[in-house]
């Protein structure tokens, strides 16, 4: 009876201990397949911000190019080239609007294309002190845009930051938990205690 005892008290113990293991490692996958995916969300979000860093590089590069050739005097094609450099920015909008951009960023480039579409106006009628200003005034935009950028990229890193670290802490929690309950299964099922019995010798008969 007292063998059937130490079965049963040995099943308990070892189906308690199989099914918390199981879910610590259900757990822990989990943990990793969330850290997975964080990871490759943040990743998608900081290529798009570096795509849009680039075209905000190009936009500038041309804004400048424009606001130059309206102050050139002697340039007599100034018309022809800043509507060519107006529609290689119409070109790239389209790569810019692709991209994953937050509701602030969307307002501001919308002030930029109405700028752009302005610079446009003053460069049909030849109002090259116009164009001149609204350069400037394109290029406080795309200033304030990049600004975004590395807010936004600072913020995301951050918090991808933060996702990783508790994760992290929680995986190597349970796996230290995972090695404390296979130790006492271990105690339990194999290290059982061994009872001694001592027999006292009878003393020997007179006969």
């Amino acid at each position: 009876m007292r063998d059937i005892n130490t079965i049963n008290r040995k099943t308990k113990a070892a189906a308690i201990l199989i099914f918390v293991t199981i879910l610590l490692l259900i757990s822990n996958y989990f943990i990793g397949l969330n850290s997975k995916k964080t990871n490759e969300s943040i990743q998608a979000i900081y290529n798009d911000r570096l795509m849009v860093s680039h075209y905000i590089f190009q936009y500038t590069n041309t804004i400048h190019q424009i606001k130059s050739a309206a102050a050139s005097s002697p340039f007599s094609e100034k018309q022809k080239f800043i509507s060519g450099s107006l529609q290689r920015i119409r070109s790239l909008d389209k790569k810019y609007l692709a991209t994953v951009l937050t509701p602030e960023e969307k307002r501001q480039f919308n002030f930029f294309r109405n700028q752009c579409a302005a610079i446009e106006t003053m460069n049909q009628n030849k109002d090259w002190q116009k164009v001149t200003e609204w350069s400037t005034q394109s290029l406080q935009t795309l200033e304030i845009l990049a600004q975004i950028q590395i807010d936004e990229g600072k913020t995301t890193l951050t918090t991808a930051n933060t996702m990783h670290n508790g994760n992290q802490f929680f995986a190597q929690l349970e796996i230290g938990l995972f090695i404390v309950l296979g130790c006492l299964s271990a105690y339990l099922l194999v290290l059982k205690k061994m009872k001694v019995k001592i027999k006292i010798p009878e003393a020997p008969g007179m006969n």
